[in-house]
């Protein structure tokens, strides 16, 4: 039986990468991004036994959210794997910042993943089966100067889905958060998370869209309620619970603060 995927923010990064590997293992892949002409070109770069099929939502919009979930509902669709990996970062002090864009980046975040996870727990609950996969962060477990909203965000999906996953366990589904560090995609440019001129970037190795994509698919075969991707990752997730709190935060404010100007 062929496996459906649905997979949020696949026009690039690692929802595109994620796609590709799942096409490339015989799945139906429904991929699902907000501009309708980069969803396209991204699903044209896919090879697979089967076309992705391609829709273009923006996710931070509820009622364009509850639209595609009404249709998908009304096609009696149900994926057998959900990745909710669309997601907005903001950096710099959090009082300096546009409301637009915090409020723009927790819709999508917090909201829309929530509001997804809720739609695929409920039809996966009544079918007995299904894997949601929620892209986090790293950072998810600490307080964030200066990318303070993106990571409190992280630390809402990292806690639902591990409350989730204990709660439906019980009925064949299975939730995970991944943890990755600074990945190397547009997130970091100045149009979104905007991480240009911090030391984050240039004390610490970042990883590629494609070892996150390789986890997500891991986690897919054998899921796991939290997964850290790479070293990075798991010495800042598991340094968390024991660091004094006002090192930890001098120590996160010296990686986001910005120095210079973004190139």
């Amino acid at each position: 039986m062929t496996t459906t995927y649905l997979i949020t923010g696949a026009s690039e990064g690692i929802g595109l990468e994620t796609a590709r590997l799942a096409v490339a293992s015989g799945a139906a892949v429904l991929m699902v991004a907000r501009d309708p002409e980069r969803l396209l070109a991204a699903a044209n770069t896919l090879s697979g036994p089967i076309r992705p099929q391609i829709e273009a939502v923006d996710l931070s919009d509820a009622g364009a959210l509850d639209a595609f979930l009404a249709e998908r509902d009304r096609l009696g669709y149900m994926p057998d794997v959900l990745v909710n990996n669309a997601g907005h970062g903001a950096s710099g002090a959090f009082v300096d910042a546009e409301w637009s864009k915090l409020d723009a980046l927790l819709r999508l975040n917090v909201q829309a993943l929530a509001r997804l996870s809720h739609w695929a727990a409920h039809g996966m609950k009544q079918r007995g089966s299904g894997k949601i996969v929620n892209l986090s962060a790293a950072v998810a477990t600490r307080p964030t100067p200066f990318f303070a909203a993106y990571a409190a965000s992280k630390a809402f999906v990292t806690n639902l889905s591990i409350a989730l996953d204990s709660e439906l366990r019980g009925f064949g589904v299975s939730v995970s958060a991944i943890h990755p560090p600074a990945v190397r995609t547009g997130f970091a440019g100045a149009d979104k998370a905007n991480l240009g001129g911090t030391l984050l970037l240039t004390l610490f190795p970042s990883v590629g869209p494609a070892t996150v994509a390789r986890a997500v698919m891991r986690t897919v075969r054998q899921p796991r309620r939290s997964v850290n991707v790479g070293p990075i990752a798991a010495v800042v997730m598991g340094t968390a619970p024991i660091m004094p709190r006002g090192l930890d935060l001098a120590f996160m404010t010296l990686l986001f603060k910005r120095r210079r100007a973004a190139a």
